[in-house]
């Protein structure tokens, strides 16, 4: 990847020995790490890394991830700046991704009455 620069914090993208996808248990693509940020409590910014995982099964229908699986599906040496531009716009897309507070709540009360 390209170095940052202010204005794109740097961005690891990781294609060997990538861990499981966290959602389904397929093997994922590839993996981002990018920094992340968000208000604690008391208002104040907290800041880190957030990890992403591209998988072929739970992302295959994610317009941003579209032609990136296409491109990785084919992987082809002469196409690395392709997959550099792909890859930014990804994780573009998946770095402002939030998640389902209402989804995440109800699975916390299944979880503490024993239903899951």
């Amino acid at each position: 990847m390209n170095p940052p620069s202010e204005h794109a914090p740097a961005v690891e993208v990781r294609t060997m020995a990538v861990p499981p996808c966290r959602r389904c248990g397929n093997q994922a693509l590839l993996t981002a790490r990018y920094p992340h940020s968000w208000p604690n409590q008391a208002g104040k910014q907290v800041t880190g890394f957030k990890e992403t995982a591209l998988c072929p099964a739970c992302d295959e229908d994610d317009p941003a991830a579209t032609g990136l699986l296409a491109l990785l599906g084919t992987p082809v040496p002469s196409r690395l700046a392709e997959l550099g531009a792909l890859v930014r716009q990804w994780v573009s897309t998946v770095r402002h991704r939030t998640p389902d507070l209402a989804a995440l709540e109800d699975e916390a009360a299944r979880f503490r009455t024993g239903e899951l």
